[in-house]
């Protein structure tokens, strides 16, 4: 169990929280923590009615449910909110900012840093980190040890780079981003073309743009585009392990869950989903609010605000009566064979 500095009484709570607050006064907490391992200092959620019992039987101190479900914990100190799991994240996120070591600003003494770069106020460059020429990296942007920034690339404000992440040349990543270890962007998009029996490479000359607040999940790849940009909406979130190919467009507010594959000049529209280990082919577009389901294969289009799954994908429903019927099909395949027969015999 993390305990977090400072415990915090539930004033506190409440300013962080903004819920309200129904028990004993003169409390402190200073973790948060699965309903088992709760103590009298522990915070824990309860809204899920299958939940109910473990959390009434919790030794936590403190239990944040909805206002309406007040009534079934009697006794219990509670913290009143519509959105139990959504505050108490809010909550471990105030406790995350106060407790993690912040990179001093300032350049270390084993990273390189082209004359030409441009650094704002407040930027960290981390050990053995190399960034190159013409780079602009924003006030407060934290740049992690063993990353580099090649050539006449920009990095927003208050971007967190952790350690071994590359950027190629000419890339733009906004403000407010995060990247997380082993992500390389902008290296070059999967371009050849077969002549004369030979495998030949084609130039990839765009870059990629990343816009304000995406997070990207360690070991992703977001490759360069041919022409023109490979670009990331805002506020986007990107799993481990996602490949991006050429020419992508992601709308805003994605997620693509780990092991995401998309061939190059895919478009999504805002808001898309797609869950894990689901593969787009190339040259395809998925419109806003559409969600697909694990594993599937993207062959086709697939239109705003449907749900998709299976392979190939298709609409979920169609696809569920599908999986619900496979499991008849030696039955009525036997029956197809008695059928058979007994036209045979009669003939």
């Amino acid at each position: 169990m993390k305990k977090f500095k400072p415990a915090l009484n539930v004033e506190q709570i409440c300013q962080i929280t903004g819920a309200v607050y129904q028990g004993e006064e003169n409390l402190v907490f200073d973790n948060a923590c699965e309903p088992s391992d709760a103590t009298s200092s522990s915070v824990i959620f309860w809204e899920q009615e299958k939940m109910f019992e473990t959390v009434q039987n919790s030794g936590a101190g403190l239990i944040i449910c909805p206002p309406q479900e007040a009534h079934r914990l009697p006794g219990r100190n509670l913290l009143l909110s519509p959105r139990p799991y959504f505050t108490l994240m809010s909550l471990v996120a105030w406790w995350l900012n106060e407790a993690t070591d912040k990179p001093a600003p300032g350049i270390h003494p084993s990273a390189v840093v082209d004359p030409t770069a441009s650094l704002g106020d407040g930027v960290s460059i981390g050990a053995l980190a190399r960034i190159g020429k013409n780079v602009k990296i924003g006030a407060g942007s934290v740049i992690g040890d063993g990353c580099q920034i090649e050539n006449n690339v920009s990095v927003g404000k208050s971007c967190r780079l952790y350690p071994q992440v590359t950027v190629y040349e000419d890339c733009v990543i906004g403000s407010g981003v995060i990247i997380h270890s082993g992500v390389v962007i902008g290296a070059d998009g999967f371009g050849f073309l077969l002549l004369d029996g030979k495998q030949q490479k084609i130039p990839q000359i765009g870059n990629v743009v990343i816009e304000d607040y995406v997070e990207i999940g360690a070991n992703t790849t977001i490759d360069r585009a041919t022409l023109g940009s490979t670009v990331i909406g805002a506020g986007s979130k990107l799993d481990n392990l996602v490949q991006v190919g050429h020419n992508c467009k992601i709308g805003q507010h994605c997620i693509l869950c780990a092991q995401v594959g998309l061939a190059g000049s895919t478009i999504l529209g805002d808001y898309v989903y797609l869950a894990g280990q689901v593969g787009v082919a190339g040259h395809l577009t998925i419109g806003d609010r559409a969600m697909v389901g694990a594993q599937s294969g993207v062959a086709n289009n697939i239109p705003p605000d449907a749900r998709y799954m299976g392979y190939p994908a298709d609409d979920a429903n169609l696809t569920k009566r599908v999986f619900a019927s496979q499991k008849h099909l030696p039955e009525i395949y036997r029956h197809y064979l008695r059928q058979i027969k007994s036209e045979k015999e009669e003939q």
